[in-house]
Formats: C-alpha cells, structure tokens, sequence
C-alpha cells in the first residue's frame, strides 16, 4: 500500500525520477492509497510532492461487507478521506469497487453506486471478486467453506451496475473501468495500447525496446544487484511479431472501442488472413451478437463481455 510511506518519502521518489528522466509537466501522477492510512497531514503533503491523481481501495460502502474482505476501513472513512483529498487539492480521484463478494447482493452493489457516485469521484472501477491464492478466500474456498456468487448473479450485478453507472454521467470506457469525460486513466490505457512503460522496485514489470522484464522479487536480491550497478532483473522476454500481435488483439479488446485492424496488424485482408484459423469462429461469435467485426476492426458487444477470454483466447 503506497500511501503507508510519508509524503515526504513520496517527494523523494517523484524527486529522483524527475532528476533522471525527462517528465512531462503535465504528467499523470497516480498514488494507489488504502482508505484509513491517510490523514489530511498526508494528502496535502502528497498533492505538494507531485501526486495529481489519487486511487483509493474502497471496495464497499457497507460495513459488514468490509469486514468480510478484511478492510480497516468504513464507508465513513471512505467519506472524510474523499472529502480532505478534495480540500489538500486532489481534482482527480478514482474509488475501487468490487462486486459478487459473498454476502453481497444486486442490492447492496447498487447501494455501494449510488453511495460512490454521490462522493463524485472522476474515475471507478468496477471489478467482480477474483480468488487469488494464498488469500484467506481462497483457503476458504479450498476447505469448501466459501459461497461463491453464481455466475448468473455475477454478470446480472455486473450488467446492472454498468448501466447504473452510465446513468450516473460515467462513461463505460474499458470493461472494469468508468470515468468522466477526459478522465480515463493513462496509466491503465498505456497497458491496453500496448505502449512502452517502466516498473521500479521488486516484482515490477515493464515493456521496453519490446521486451517484457520482470524484476526480482527478493530484497536482498534486489540490493545485491543494484548494489553492484546491475539491473535487478528476473526475467527478460523479447516479444515475436505473434506475441505483439495477439497481446495487441486481447489487450485491446478490453477497451469498449475495441481494436482498428491498422493499429494491430495491417488491413482488414491482411489482419484476418493472419488469423485465417480463427475467422469462422470469429463470425459465428458476431452472429451469436456477442462481437463486432466490421471493416476497420471489432469490438466486444455487451454480451460479449461475459465470455471476453472465450472470445480472446482465439487470438492467442
């Protein structure tokens, strides 16, 4: 969680990436912050340091269902926390929402919407519960004491809170992703378009010169190699025409616009001439309603999305 170090260890790290690299005045400079561990003290300092764009962790507005995830935080943390970024000088905010919890409901989803939206952040995003191992859900689940949402209740949740959030002035611009007009993360739309980043610290990942690093994951790694003036790097995987092509097809169709044959692989002919295997299934997907394929690209329909990685994994 970012927002446990000090403003003034964020001002050091914006300070020497700004003394090594060329960045833009008008950079987007997001903070990733737990509701709970930040104090006015702290975003003031933050919004000095550089910080323009705040992302917190909300995930509900109900309390009970906090304390099943696990949260330190309330829904009236939630609210002073948003209401002191305001006034410390924060004028781009995004709240994370999360969906198909177990105790949770279309009710409680919809009542979380309309809890988030009154706050009138720019950005939310509007993600379903994904069981990650080594979690405590995931133990649950593995002693066979976790509920699950059924999917039709998931994607019924998901479907209602997207339209409701539409209605709320949001555009639905990525498949988890909401934000005002002129508000969609950079941060996230560089990794859908494929373009170049950097990752700093362990575990980081970056896409740079076509090349996919990873970093170690061990401190004293980390150290020992940096200590020496060596990149700490785990892993490096140069990226083929195929890999550039379907991370392009899968990233991008994420994106409700979907993807334009130009910026993947050349022409309508020569796009799916490429993917000759894959252009039946394709139009039987199209003919099912669940995608768009037209002469300058395709994209997900709203149907679509519920089987996005069945749809994707033909460009793999």
């Amino acid at each position: 969680t970012p927002s446990l170090l000090t403003s003034e260890q964020i001002a050091r790290i914006i300070g020497e990436l700004k003394a090594n690299f060329n960045i833009n005045d008008e950079a987007e400079i997001t903070l990733e912050a737990n509701p709970a561990t930040l104090s006015m003290e702290s975003l003031r300092g933050y919004r000095q340091s550089g910080v323009n764009r705040l992302s917190m962790g909300v995930q509900s507005m109900n309390d009970e269902i906090l304390k099943r995830l696990g949260r330190i935080h309330t829904a009236g943390d939630v609210i002073t926390d948003v209401q002191n970024a305001r006034v410390a000088g924060f004028d781009n905010i995004n709240l994370d929402l999360m969906f198909a919890v177990p105790g949770s409901s279309l009710d409680t989803t919809t009542s979380d919407i309309e809890a988030v939206t009154g706050l009138g952040p720019e950005h939310i995003s509007f993600y379903s519960l994904q069981l990650e191992e080594g979690t405590a859900f995931f133990k649950e689940f593995e002693r066979g004491e976790l509920k699950e949402v059924p999917d039709e209740i998931d994607r019924a949740t998901y479907h209602a809170g997207a339209n409701l959030l539409k209605e709320k002035g949001y555009e639905h611009y990525e498949i988890s992703n909401f934000a005002k007009h002129g508000y969609e993360s950079r941060h996230n739309l560089k990794y859908w378009e494929m373009a170049p980043y950097l990752g700093f610290g362990l575990g980081a990942s970056s896409f740079v010169d076509n090349k996919r690093i990873t970093n170690v994951s061990s401190l004293e790694d980390y150290f020992e190699l940096t200590s020496k003036g060596a990149p700490p790097t785990a892993e490096v995987h140069e990226n083929s025409e195929c890999d550039n092509v379907a991370e392009a097809v899968f990233t991008g169709l994420r994106k409700i616009e979907g993807i334009k044959y130009e910026d993947v692989f050349g022409s309508y002919e020569e796009f799916w001439e490429y993917y000759r295997d894959a252009f039946e299934e394709a139009r039987e997907y199209a003919r099912e309603g669940k995608l768009i394929i037209d002469e300058e690209g395709m994209r997900l329909t709203s149907d679509g999305i519920d089987i996005s990685n069945s749809i994707m994994r033909l460009f793999v």
